[in-house]
């Protein structure tokens, strides 16, 4: 009993001083625990705007992790015909067909959709930290304290509370001073659900995300993304979320790509520039 009251005593203390702010590693522990399990089928509308003009296309996801996704791009109205697209992401590679070839390459620095789907704390980290958003040593486990004077909070230096999109985030990265041109990379995490709200990377491409629903298996997906780089701007509508058998697992494979990439119905479209730059770049 003398060690519990001697304990919150030193919480209550460094409270006062700090606001108390759970460690790294705990945000990122319960933020995947919002991916959900097993293999999820995603459908959603991506619009892309360039002046008055409105494309909109629709995405088809299965995904398995964060590195494990499948992906194909269909045109709707006259881009039915003429546009279409299919990835297939694995081992850090992007597959694709072209003229009945297989080919891959590097997943992009700047893949996306990842951010909404890791399941390992661990991983997680390493790519924040790589983004330079968090320190390297931000996921390492700290020596529980054996005794109440033992204890002793040290606040992380990149972590704080901020507001965005109407609540309350624990926000990894470090402030931008008001005195800088460029924002500083981060990554917002919503307080109480554990979700993700927004992502800055270093090259100021920005994701939010907003209207989270509960799915099968855990799953907690966003109804609404903007995603923002220099001057373009593409919103995200999803359209429905659901768990597939694990027996989809054989779709994962480079030899299940059964379509080949037509890019030429965008050719004469003044979004042809965004549009490939989003699938070339963040897909």
């Amino acid at each position: 009993m003398k060690f519990v009251i001697s304990f919150l005593t030193v919480i209550f203390a460094a409270a006062s001083a700090h606001a108390y702010i759970i460690p790294t590693r705990t945000i990122l522990q319960k933020a995947v625990e919002n991916a959900g399990s097993g293999i999820y089928a995603i459908e959603q509308e991506v619009q892309f705007s360039n002046g008055d003009e409105q494309i909109a296309v629709k995405e088809t996801w299965l995904i398995d992790s964060d590195r494990t996704m499948r992906l194909t791009v269909t045109g709707g109205k006259d881009l039915q015909n003429s546009f279409k697209l299919q990835f297939l992401y694995s081992g850090g590679q992007k597959w694709s067909l072209a003229n009945n070839t297989r080919k891959s390459e590097k997943m992009p620095e700047e893949f996306l959709e990842k951010f909404l789907n890791f399941r390992n704390p661990e991983i997680f980290a390493n790519t924040l930290a790589h983004f330079k958003i968090i320190p390297v040593s931000a996921f390492q486990k700290k020596p529980a304290a054996k005794t109440g004077a033992e204890f002793k909070y040290e606040p992380e230096s990149w972590v704080r509370y901020s507001r965005t999109g109407g609540v309350v985030n624990y926000a990894l990265g470090v402030a931008t001073p008001v005195d800088k041109d460029i924002n500083y990379p981060g990554l917002w995490i919503e307080q109480d659900q554990f979700v993700l709200r927004k992502l800055r990377l270093p090259s100021q491409v920005e994701m939010s995300a907003n209207n989270y629903n509960q799915f099968a298996r855990g799953l907690s997906y966003p109804r609404a993304r903007t995603i923002r780089w220099g001057n373009n701007t593409v919103n995200i509508r999803l359209i429905s979320a659901s768990a597939r058998p694990q027996t989809a697992v054989t779709l994962f494979q480079p030899t299940s790509l059964d379509t080949n990439l037509k890019w030429e119905g965008i050719n004469s479209l003044p979004a042809k520039d965004v549009i490939t730059e989003f699938y070339t770049r963040f897909r």
